[in-house]
């Protein structure tokens, strides 16, 4: 099973509008170089959505690195389970209905 994981991207983006990745920092920290990057256009990604898709080679690997122009927002694909939903709260009373000012 695959979770997007939104992902810090160093970029390079030329005077003619082309954008080249240059580095990734991952969830926790990690940075890492990419070697070459190639633009495949758009794709589905592996874990969730779609978007504009580089192959990038980090350590010897092509890696799909994904980018929505909705929210700008970079992610790649990652291992384990998504992240489940947040609970949701229980309903509690904003104000208090037989509160009356004195007259």
């Amino acid at each position: 099973m695959s979770r997007p994981v939104p992902v810090a991207v160093l970029l390079e983006m030329r005077a003619s509008g082309i954008r080249k990745p240059l580095a990734v920092t991952w969830e926790d920290g990690t940075r890492y170089e990419i070697t070459t990057s190639r633009y495949v256009g758009f794709q589905k990604a592996k874990s969730a959505g779609s978007g504009e898709c580089w192959l990038c080679r980090i350590e010897g690997h092509d890696i799909p690195l994904y980018y929505c122009t909705l929210t700008g927002r970079w992610w790649m694909d990652g291992k384990g389970a998504p992240e489940p939903a947040p609970a949701p709260e229980a309903y509690r009373r904003c104000k208090d209905r037989a509160y009356r000012p004195d007259s």
